[in-house]
């Protein structure tokens, strides 16, 4: 940058120590000779990462069973409990039906506005 105004925060790197620490990383990686704790520390990782991602993906449920429904719109006094009582299927927690209004609208939280237009959820058989 010619005319830059910029000033960094932090206390300037050392390019150096920089390049010898490159050059330190680049000669252990080369010869293969990466030491087994390293290798078990990304093993684990990867097993860690792997196992979290698959419960996660259990617990998420299958996307094909939301599917958009109806449309309603909010009125004054209205909560996403007493919408969530009034349209989810009989067998439902209404907590899940919430969640579920909450991802198929995309909200990032409870508050709704009077006016406000929800598409409602459906669930598959």
């Amino acid at each position: 940058m010619r005319y830059s105004t910029y000033q960094s925060i932090y206390e300037p790197v050392h390019s150096e120590v920089v390049e010898t620490n490159i050059r330190n990383f680049k000669k252990v990686f080369a010869k293969g000779n990466v030491p087994t704790w390293v290798l078990k520390l990304i093993i684990v990782s990867l097993i860690i990462l792997v196992g979290c991602s698959t419960v996660l993906t259990v617990f998420a449920g299958n996307e094909n069973d939301l599917l958009p429904g109806g449309k309603i719109a909010v009125s004054q006094g209205d909560t996403l409990w007493s919408i969530s009582l009034n349209h989810k299927p009989e067998t439902m927690d209404t907590r899940i039906y919430i969640e579920a209004i909450k991802k198929v609208n995309q909200l990032g939280s409870t508050s709704i506005q009077v006016g406000q237009v929800l598409i409602l959820p459906q669930f598959t058989q």
